[in-house]
């Protein structure tokens, strides 16, 4: 076993969003046990990094009943193990008394879907996908500005040039990951399919391939058929009508909370259009599922001003 979390835990509120947004890092994993007498619906807020996550579960935490907070343990060192995250959540959930499960009415966090197959119950999982050369150039920029990352290619440990990222081979990435600085590779190549299909499926034999693989129709389906029956999925840059899309299906109020801006990160459209290229061939599948979602979400808008 993984060892019980150590929990911070507070109380929350009826009120406003901005009585129930306590400050935490966004990568923090919350749960919430309800206190009062409320319908006992339970949902995940499975926050896929640079996807709009941290305004989605502010909107999610303004917009759940009396809750008592609980932050389990930091999961960060365990992002990139499915394999352990499964196991992880599995030992947290079995590891609350029946009446504390009985009263979970929401999870969030960077690894929350892996809690789903640990569940004895049903869940309603909201997650956002975002156009993945935008997300990628995000993630790739916030990750320059961290506090301690070297400035560049004088240092021993330079960070990697965008570019650099997509020309190592795999032997490369693998030995040359940690002291340069950038552990987090993977979140270059499809990542955010990665993160949904982990949750279920084994996924060390996607490739990290520049365009489809040889085996590419078999996560296409496996993608589409989770999307489908299991995350109610939003795109990031429709964040307003998803929101929109939750207070119809949830009965809540809806908005949009402000988000925050990474100065250093230079505008898509000084992105030259071969590295865009570039992004998209490593990314393919993701820009599968960001088209898919996408459509998704226009056709559930659209159904939704017909119908009351």
């Amino acid at each position: 076993m993984h060892g019980k979390p150590v929990a911070e835990k507070q109380q929350m509120t009826e009120g406003t969003e901005d009585s129930r947004a306590l400050r935490r890092p966004s990568g923090s994993t919350e749960a919430f046990f309800r206190t009062g007498e409320a319908p006992a619906g339970l949902l995940v807020v499975y926050h896929i990094q640079k996807t709009a996550g941290t305004s989605l579960r502010r909107l999610v935490r303004a917009n759940l009943p009396p809750a008592e907070v609980e932050i389990t343990a930091d999961l960060k060192k365990l992002r990139y193990k499915p394999e352990e995250l499964l196991a992880w959540h599995r030992d947290w959930y079995r590891s609350l008394d029946p009446e504390r499960r009985d009263r979970l009415c929401c999870g969030m966090s960077h690894s929350a879907g892996y809690l789903l197959p640990a569940l004895d119950r049903p869940a309603e999982t909201l997650v956002l996908v975002r156009e993945p050369v935008d997300r990628v150039l995000s993630f790739y920029y916030y990750k320059r500005r961290r506090p301690g990352d070297p400035p560049g290619p004088g240092r021993k440990t330079h960070f990697l040039g965008l570019e650099e990222v997509f020309e190592l081979g795999d032997q490369d990435r693998a030995s040359l990951a940690r002291p340069m600085r950038l552990e987090a590779w993977e979140q270059f190549f499809n990542w955010q399919s990665r993160s949904l299909l982990s949750v279920f499926h084994d996924v060390s034999t996607l490739a990290y391939s520049e365009g489809p693989s040889a085996d590419a129709d078999l996560w296409r389906g496996r993608l589409r058929e989770l999307i489908e029956s299991v995350f109610f999925v939003g795109v990031q840059d429709r964040f307003a009508g998803y929101a929109e899309l939750l207070a119809r299906r949830f009965g809540w109020s809806a908005f949009v909370p402000t988000s925050k801006v990474n100065e250093r990160r230079p505008p898509a459209s000084d992105v030259s259009g071969e590295l865009r290229r570039t992004i998209l061939a490593y990314n393919w599948l993701d820009h599968e599922l960001y088209e898919l979602c996408r459509e998704l979400q226009m056709q559930r808008e659209a159904e939704a001003q017909v119908s009351p």
